[in-house]
């Protein structure tokens, strides 16, 4: 039967201090990498492609969800959807990485929903300790010349943080970036983290309808897979199906062995994800795309129960230790304001005040030589 965590104040603490090594691995990377000159996401922060995104619940739900913050049945929301890279810093989109897939919505009673995934049914690494240790490594790695160089010295620093676990992490993760060296596209499933719902813990995946085809390693370029996705954005939708997968047993769904995939037999289609077909040209377009860059997002926006009532954490340790992360690094880099765009949740438009703001920072970004999505120029006489 799946337990749910409560943590002491003991244990709260251990995983505020473990937050609080977010600015310092910032830091580390604005040291490192010279694209990046002031504090940014200290994962996924290179952006492939943002825009809005549609969900449409099923109208027949698993007893978990049914009626549970967002999954009325039928409904549909409009939400903020991103895709990025998993690393901390711009790359090569060749290189060995991760994908992620972002979808944010909102409940009718005003509460933030965010499905926050990875290109791959397992987690990194087991414990927080070790997550943050991969990314203190990630971090002292960034701006390595050549992907070699970069591995090479990521193994070196992860033996430093992560002691003798540091070879087991290494090769796990060596397997799980082997999916996107091999991809000719971001449009591939995703997987999220472990929630609650109710009195049940599961996980979502995202599956793509219909799966794409197989690319060619030819037209493989440094920014093969942003320019594949808007592609495919400008032809037409990109639609997800969207699964809930609930826990079985700790043997089929490990809630302590979060390295190894999860059993999905069990699974049950609860929605479909679109992200709509966009002019990837027009100034609605890139000003979405600002606003997926420069908002947050958080594993912790999630409703458990149907009372309605907010836990001081997530139901898994794991899950807290990254909640707690994701709102150190916002705090850090002065994430835009969750206020200041919650009207895009109502109805799917960007207002003149927040446009302003998404394009002045946008272009201070440019100035400073920080790395941002390329959304071409834009000034305030274009709003």
């Amino acid at each position: 039967m799946s337990t749910f965590f409560n943590p002491t104040p003991e244990e709260r603490a251990a995983l505020e201090a473990l937050a609080a090594e977010i600015p310092g691995i910032q830091q580390t990377l604005i040291k490192n990498h010279e694209l990046l000159t002031h504090a940014d996401r200290g994962a996924h922060q290179q952006q492939l492609a943002g825009s809005r995104v549609l969900l449409a619940v099923a109208d027949r739900l698993p007893p978990a969800l049914d009626g549970l913050g967002i999954f009325e049945r039928g409904a549909s929301h409009v939400g903020i959807g991103r895709i990025s890279t998993g690393l901390g810093c711009p790359h090569a989109e060749t290189d060995a990485d991760f994908l992620g897939l972002m979808a944010a919505f909102r409940t009718p009673a005003g509460r933030r929903v965010d499905f926050i995934t990875i290109n791959d049914p397992t987690s990194p690494t087991d414990t927080p300790e070790e997550f943050i240790a991969l990314l203190q490594a990630t971090a002292d790695a960034a701006g390595s010349a050549g992907l070699f160089a970069s591995q090479a010295r990521l193994l070196v620093s992860l033996t430093r943080h992560a002691g003798l676990r540091a070879p087991a992490i290494a090769l796990h993760v060596t397997g799980q970036t082997r999916r996107t060296v091999h991809s000719a596209s971001a449009f591939q499933q995703y997987w999220t983290g472990i929630v609650r719902a109710r009195d049940v813990l599961g996980k979502f995946t995202f599956v793509p309808s219909p799966p794409p085809l197989p690319g060619s390693d030819a037209v493989r370029s440094p920014t093969h897979l942003t320019d594949d996705w808007r592609t495919r954005q400008s032809a037409g939708p990109l639609v997800f199906q969207l699964y809930w997968i609930p826990f079985v047993s700790e043997r089929e769904t490990s809630l302590a062995d979060l390295t190894a995939p999860w059993t999905d037999a069990q699974k049950i289609e609860v929605g479909t994800v679109t992200f709509p077909k966009i002019d990837s040209g027009a100034l609605d377009s890139k000003l979405t795309t600002l606003l997926a860059s420069e908002m947050g997002a958080n594993p912790g926006h999630w409703e458990e129960t149907s009372d309605g009532s907010e836990p001081a954490l997530p139901a898994t340790r794991f899950t807290a230790a990254r909640s707690l992360a994701y709102r150190a690094s916002q705090q850090s880099r002065h994430a835009l304001p969750d206020e200041s765009y919650q009207s895009f949740f109502d109805r799917g438009e960007i207002g003149r005040e927040l446009a302003r703001e998404l394009v002045r920072r946008y272009n201070e970004n440019r100035s400073a030589g920080h790395w941002v999505p390329d959304a071409g120029a834009i000034t305030m006489n274009d709003l």
